[in-house]
C-alpha cells in the first residue's frame, strides 16, 4: 500500500531550505526510497512550508529514513525551523489523478 509522509514546519529561510532539499536528492541518489515529493509554502503564512513525500510503502518510508543522509539533513532542516517540524503518516486510500 502507497504512504505519503507530510512534514510541516514553520521557517523564515525558505531559500535554505530549499537548498537543504535539493542536497538530500541529490546525496541520495540511487538510494532513496521516495518517489515524489512536493513542496508548499502557506499563501496566508509565508513561514509555513508543507512537504508531501511519497513512498511505495510504509516499510519502503522507514528505509528511508534509515538513510544517514536523511538523518543528517533532518538536523540540519531542525536547525533552519522556527519550531519543530511535526510529521504525519498516511497509508494512502485512494489515488487518482484528475
Amino acid at each position: 500500500m502507497a504512504f505519503v509522509q507530510i512534514i510541516e514546519c514553520r521557517t523564515s529561510r525558505m531559500d535554505e531550505m530549499n537548498r537543504l532539499m535539493d542536497t538530500w536528492v541529490e546525496q541520495t541518489k540511487g538510494k532513496r526510497t521516495a518517489t515524489h515529493a512536493m513542496v508548499g509554502r502557506d499563501r496566508s503564512d509565508a513561514t509555513r512550508m508543507v512537504e508531501i513525500v511519497e513512498f511505495p510503502s510504509y516499510e519502503d518510508a522507514m528505509k528511508n529514513s534509515g538513510l544517514p543522509e536523511t538523518d543528517r539533513i533532518f538536523q540540519e532542516m531542525v536547525a533552519l525551523c522556527d519550531e519543530t517540524p511535526t510529521f504525519t503518516d498516511l497509508d494512502v486510500m485512494r489515488d487518482e489523478r484528475l
